[in-house]
């Protein structure tokens, strides 16, 4: 059996982006929640490589931007084989791997070609440390499209304007 057997495309992506080197060259450093993963998993799916790795992902517009249930599927089904755990304080969420998620990790990161590991390492990199508003501040501005829906007021800045 092989990882592609064992995880989904999304469940891969998690893995991989959780891998993943941040902006201080940390591998395997958690992601800042799930408004993070949703949003770091949309950056990498409008890559035409990002695309062919999760074609499953279909972004819409939602509260928060860019949103797909098929990423909680994937981490409730990584959280329930024991990959990944959720790390919760009062402040925020952070999304870690186990030690057995880390272990086949590192597998499934070793066979991945080099352009696979730039684009989710540059993703990680460039939005891992971000607040959540500097994030929705990034993904709208190049993406205004996805602002329709949103209750945050960070989409207003780029909300299409519908002229009549």
């Amino acid at each position: 059996m092989t990882y592609k057997d064992l995880f989904t495309p999304t469940q891969r992506a998690i893995l991989i982006l959780l891998e993943s080197e941040d902006k201080d060259s940390e591998r395997c450093s958690p992601i800042p929640g799930s408004t993070h993963l949703v949003k770091e998993l949309f950056a990498v799916s409008q890559d035409e490589l990002g695309k062919k790795l999760i074609p499953e992902l279909k972004f819409e517009p939602y509260n928060f931007g860019p949103f797909d249930e098929t990423i909680y599927a994937a981490l409730e089904g990584l959280k329930d084989g024991g990959f990944v755990y959720i790390d919760s304080s009062p402040h925020h969420n952070k999304i870690k791997l186990t030690t057995e998620g880390k272990s086949i990790t590192h597998d499934i990161w070793e066979n991945l070609r080099d352009d696979v590991k730039v684009l989710f390492s540059f993703t990680k990199r460039n939005f891992n440390h971000l607040s959540s508003e500097q994030l929705l501040e990034k993904i709208y501005s190049s993406y205004p499209e996805m602002t329709v829906n949103s209750i945050s007021k960070v989409a207003d800045k780029y909300r299409p304007r519908i002229h009549k």
